[in-house]
């Protein structure tokens, strides 16, 4: 008896965060994407859903990338794999980068996924955390912040593991640390917290898209504290306690790492 798991056999979620070149005004990136990009993309063929959001203001919270990297976030879902890949991979034209002083994507990230996340991490337990389960958490001196929050808006980001790490160490590392401290503070992620492992498909070197870029691909819920710690009643000059988070001893886990942060009540249905 073997266990299969229906990766990418389904409905499949192109997702990609991108930014306009530097040299025109963001207004002008926004009429090109909404007016000639969106237009064409709609017409793919097994398109079923497309939304996209703008990107947030950034925040202080620290994070390994600046938070306002990417001018958007949109995501593409096709009726199955060859759907997807037609529309993507096999149109690199669609895709391409701007010229200088005109309209295009400058900098796009991308990633397939299924529909459904590999981990609902307010509910699934990742077999990485198992044997770390009895870890207590370890905080920093401080005031411990008041844990009756909510999401009020998303950070989403996608992560490769640095080269001196195996992708079993590294998922073990983010899986089986990472994401279980982050649970224990009670502080993130209170009604969203899905990660996703990317699928793989073969791409040429010279694609402007590149999905097998980036190994995991996470969405997690902030609170309104994370974006305006007074509005949400943090005290200045208060020293606050914050978890302290495992460290691998041989150095950063973490490789490339980009992110992204949205309101998810403000997504764009760009179907038509």
């Amino acid at each position: 008896m073997s266990f299969t798991f229906p990766y990418g056999t389904g409905r499949v979620r192109f997702v990609c965060m991108f930014s306009y070149p530097k040299d025109i005004e963001k207004a002008a990136g926004e009429a090109w994407y909404l007016g000639k990009h969106v237009p064409e993309a709609r017409r793919l063929p097994g398109l079923v859903s497309f939304r996209s959001w703008k990107a947030l203001p950034p925040i202080s919270m620290w994070t390994f990338d600046p938070y306002d990297r990417f001018d958007r976030i949109s995501e593409l879902v096709f009726e199955n794999m060859e759907a997807c890949l037609n529309a993507t991979i096999r149109r690199p034209e669609l895709w391409a980068s701007g010229s200088e002083g005109r309209p295009g994507f400058r900098e796009l990230e991308c990633v397939l996924l299924d529909e459904e996340p590999q981990y609902n991490l307010l509910k699934d337990i990742p077999v990485q955390q198992y044997k770390y389960i009895n870890f207590p958490g370890r905080y920093t001196p401080g005031i411990m912040l008041d844990t009756d929050c909510d999401d009020t808006f998303l950070d989403i980001y996608m992560f490769n593991y640095d080269p001196k790490f195996t992708f079993e160490e590294g998922e073990d590392w983010y899986l089986g640390h990472h994401v279980r401290e982050g649970r224990i503070t009670k502080r993130l992620g209170h009604r969203h917290y899905q990660t996703w492992k990317p699928l793989r498909v073969k791409v040429d070197a010279d694609c402007p898209l590149q999905p097998n870029r980036f190994w995991r691909f996470t969405e997690l819920g902030l609170p309104e504290y994370a974006r305006d710690p007074a509005g949400a009643g943090l005290l200045p000059g208060k020293k606050y306690a914050g978890m302290i988070y495992t460290q691998d001893p041989r150095g950063q886990v973490i490789g490339e790492w980009r992110n992204i942060l949205i309101d998810p009540a403000q997504a764009e249905d760009l179907m038509g």
